[in-house]
C-alpha cells in the first residue's frame, strides 16, 4: 500500500509570519482580532483564522468568536512557547549559541598568544566538543535558575 504524501510545510509559510505578526501586534494592544492580522499580513482572513488555531494550542491563547457566517477568532495573548519561538524569551538553543558567540567575541578581542585568550578558546572548544546537548543543558540551567548566574 503507497503511504499517502507529506502535507504542506504551514509553519513557515503561513503559521510563523502569523505568530510574528501577533507578537509585535500585543505589544501594542490587549487584544488582537483576526482579521487585523489578516490586513497587517495580507493574508486572507480564512488563512489567518486557520493560523490562529494551529498556534492556538502551544503559542497563542486564541479564542473563538465564530458565528453562523464562519469561522473567527481573536488573540488575547501569548504563551512562552509564543514567546521563545519569536525571540522573546531566550530558549536554551539560542542561549548555547550566544554563549558560544560570547566567548568567540571575547577571544577575538584578547592578543593572538596571551592566556586568556587561550583560556576562552579552551573554554568554548570544551563545550563544542562537549556536543550540542550538553551546551543546551548548560543554557537551560542558566536560563532557568538552576545555575546561579
Amino acid at each position: 500500500m503507497e503511504q499517502p504524501s507529506r502535507l504542506d510545510d504551514v509553519w513557515t509559510t503561513r503559521d510563523y509570519p502569523v505568530l510574528v505578526t501577533v507578537a509585535r501586534m500585543l505589544e501594542q494592544n490587549d487584544m488582537v482580532q483576526a482579521s487585523e492580522v489578516a490586513e497587517a499580513t495580507g493574508r486572507p482572513h480564512r488563512d489567518v483564522v486557520l493560523a490562529l488555531v494551529n498556534l492556538g494550542h502551544k503559542h497563542l491563547t486564541v479564542e473563538d468568536s465564530s458565528t453562523y457566517d464562519g469561522r473567527d477568532n481573536y488573540v488575547t495573548g501569548i504563551r512562552p512557547g509564543g514567546l521563545e519561538a519569536v525571540g522573546q524569551w531566550p530558549s536554551s538553543d539560542v542561549a548555547a549559541e550566544r554563549l558560544i558567540a560570547a566567548l568567540d567575541v571575547l577571544a577575538d578581542g584578547s592578543p593572538v598568544d596571551s592566556p586568556r585568550r587561550k583560556r576562552l578558546l579552551a573554554v568554548r572548544d570544551g563545550f563544542l566538543n562537549a556536543g550540542r546537548d550538553v551546551m543546551v543543558d548548560v543554557a537551560a540551567a542558566m536560563i532557568t535558575g538552576r545555575i546561579p548566574s
